[in-house]
């Protein structure tokens, strides 16, 4: 009773902490190209470079993961590869609202990870596991770490994401998240690592 009493308290009180900023990765969108033109995504930053893939001219919620050493060049996935885009073309949008919203996983095993106005986890062998946020902490020395709580009538989750690149392991796709993983539950507790994308 008094473990409910604390949690539904910790619920009712949740503030926001420690602003965050990850500088990169974040979203953009598309500018400055004509309605009847796309922007190329090249192999390389360098125009000319293999074209791999295109975004829309009106394409948003593009996450940008790293820029190119002289900064004229965006690191961004299409399909299942990762490529370079002019930053020209691109521009920041809006900072995301709080809480964080991005969607994570990881494999052997697979599972995955939704943050957002509620935290979601699934894997194959239990299906979808609804975390109500309890708290949001900004690291007082670097804006580029975040932890993530929340709570269930089954157990606790405690995620700790990172701004540095990523490997999926099984795809050519970019990252610019990883997280680290605590679920605690009647099974006693689990420990996943993965790679996350900011949700728009």
């Amino acid at each position: 009773m008094i473990h409910a009493l604390a949690v539904t308290l910790a619920l009712l009180c949740w503030v926001p902490q420690a602003s965050w900023a990850f500088d990169l990765p974040a979203l953009y969108h598309v500018i400055d190209v004509a309605d009847d033109d796309v922007l190329n995504v090249r192999a390389q930053p360098d125009a000319q470079s293999t074209i791999i893939g295109t975004l829309l001219h009106n394409e948003a919620g593009v996450e940008v993961m790293a820029l190119s050493d002289d900064g004229k060049w965006g690191l961004v996935n299409v399909g299942e590869n990762a490529g370079w885009a002019a930053i020209r073309f691109l521009q920041h949008s809006d900072a995301p609202s709080r809480p964080l919203r991005a969607e994570c996983g990881g494999t052997e095993p697979f599972w995955n990870l939704s943050l957002g106005t509620t935290h979601v986890f699934r894997a194959p062998e239990t299906g979808p596991q609804p975390y109500q946020p309890t708290a949001e902490l900004g690291s007082p020395n670097t804006t580029n770490s975040l932890a993530v709580l929340g709570q269930s009538p089954s157990g606790q989750m405690i995620a700790t994401i990172d701004a540095r690149a990523c490997s999926d392991g099984m795809s050519d796709r970019a990252y610019g998240l990883s997280i680290g993983l605590v679920l605690t539950g009647n099974d006693g507790p689990r420990y996943l690592t993965g790679c996350c994308s900011l949700a728009p």
